[in-house]
């Protein structure tokens, strides 16, 4: 994953196809595209979904390893960095573990996926009461995990030898789960990007494994990676990565200064495919493409300030500090599942969806701290979920760790932490004499209430009734 970039508002597609993708979102096309929709637009489902599933995995979950600055997935670049203010912690442990003439390439055949079990990490998923999740079908190292035409450097030739994002997909086609693939559009290194490989001790360049040569990266290559996701998944969601220019320290990566990634077309393709299936779907694509039409913003990490956005917009987190896989993970930066469902609350009183990452091991197996995160997510879920899905922000997010979310039928108190016997409440939520309040996963009796000069009091139980520890957020909604 690179550094954020920009938020930017939502806007039209000038290209071919724009009319489709529009449509499906709830906005007005313009009269000569108009008739590009020969079917009726699908129903918008991400501002819904709230909670989805990253999965990051690749050749760089055999190495398995991060340095104080620079996650697991980004090795390749790490073993580049040559300045100790940068982080070298990645290219000593290399030396050290593996030898100046070992090449991250030949970890390829180390990426087995042996004991992958999609159906298991779809019912995980389903478990953890996601709605949708993105696979990382190429991340920045260049390593597919699809067939295509335009490279033989993938999951199909080489190393696993299997169609790792068409497993997945097939495995969660009878699910209720949307599903999402990650691509990076640029790359660390790659010829035909003017930055062949090269050995990182001696700097003699070395072969890319399974490249085909292009003249044209962006037409003859990543539009083909993308076309091929199109055509042959179907994919709910495309969210891009990789597509600015960067220098941190082992050479510039991604693209070069100036460049055109052509978005508008392959998202126009994207639109017209999703528009003209024989029952019409709502697709979305995040605002990373560099293109005129972000469908929603994308916020990395949990260490922003989440602000309340009248657009859709995605946090996306780690449970630790790598993305891929790391056996190198400090502890002390791994969320509690606790903590998870605050960000989770946070996130969606401030109109957001939270896609929580997952770093699989080499083998495809999931490590046991993050599946039982995830299922302790899905725990609170299902008793609280109908303060998360389908809800809609308040006049503001938050009073203090207080969060609101409103639903058709009510309106959600959510306290961060277990509040004790009174919750005191600002006077102006809405709160009246004819409303109910009830404490999910408690008693169905309403919660005796009044209002008092600093606000409402709340009366709660003495001790929580759903077998969650004080940390864990709790909910009262508000109904009539």
């Amino acid at each position: 994953m690179p550094e954020q970039r920009g938020i930017s508002r939502r806007s039209m597609l000038a290209a071919a196809g724009v009319a489709a993708g529009a449509g499906m979102l709830g906005f007005t096309a313009p009269a000569a595209q108009a008739a590009d929709l020969a079917r009726p637009a699908a129903t918008p489902w991400f501002p819904s979904a709230k909670f989805g599933i990253f999965i990051h995995w690749g050749v760089y979950s055999a190495l398995a390893w991060g340095d104080a600055k620079h996650a697991a997935e980004w090795y390749l670049y790490a073993m580049n960095v040559t300045d100790p203010a940068r982080g070298t912690g990645t290219r000593d442990h290399h030396l050290r573990t593996y030898g100046a003439n070992v090449n991250y390439d030949d970890f390829i055949p180390r990426f087995t996926a042996r004991r992958y079990d999609p159906r298991a990490w779809v019912r995980l998923f389903e478990q953890a009461g996601a709605r949708y999740f993105v696979l990382t079908s190429k991340h920045h190292d260049g390593f597919q995990l699809f067939g295509n035409p335009a490279s033989d450097r993938n999951s199909v030739r080489l190393g696993p030898h299997r169609d790792l994002v068409g497993e997945l997909f097939h495995a969660a086609r009878h699910s209720g789960l949307k599903r999402g693939l990650y691509h990076s559009l640029g790359e660390f290194y790659s010829p035909a990007l003017g930055t062949p490989p090269r050995n990182p001790y001696s700097g003699v360049e070395i072969p890319y494994t399974g490249y085909r040569p292009v003249t044209d990266y962006v037409r003859q290559y990543e539009h083909v990676h993308l076309k091929t996701l199109i055509d042959r998944y179907d994919p709910d969601v495309l969210w891009a990565d990789g597509q600015g220019y960067h220098e941190f320290g082992g050479g510039s990566i991604f693209r070069p200064k100036v460049w055109d990634w052509h978005s508008d077309e392959i998202l126009g393709y994207y639109y017209r495919n999703a528009a003209n299936r024989p029952r019409p779907k709502s697709v979305v694509a995040n605002d990373r493409f560099e293109a005129a039409h972000p469908d929603f913003a994308t916020v990395e990490g949990d260490n922003k300030k989440y602000v309340l956005r009248p657009d859709p917009w995605e946090a996306c987190l780690n449970i630790g500090k790598s993305w891929g896989y790391n056996e190198n993970e400090d502890p002390a930066k791994i969320k509690s599942s606790a903590r998870l469902v605050q960000l989770l609350a946070e996130v969606v009183s401030k109109n957001g969806n939270m896609l929580l990452n997952i770093g699989p091991r080499e083998d495809g197996t999931i490590p046991d701290w993050m599946s039982t995160r995830l299922l302790d997510v899905g725990r609170w879920l299902r008793i609280n979920g109908r303060a998360i899905y389908g809800s809609v922000p308040w006049q503001r997010a938050m009073d203090g760790d207080l969060c609101y979310t409103r639903t058709r039928d009510a309106f959600h108190l959510i306290p961060l932490h277990w509040p004790g016997a009174k919750l005191t409440v600002p006077g102006d939520v809405p709160i009246t004499d004819r409303s109910r309040i009830r404490l999910l996963g408690g008693h169905s009796r309403p919660l005796p209430w009044t209002r008092a000069a600093d606000g409402i009091v709340i009366e709660l139980p003495a001790r929580r009734t759903d077998d969650f520890g004080e940390e864990f957020p709790a909910v009262l909604s508000v109904s009539r």
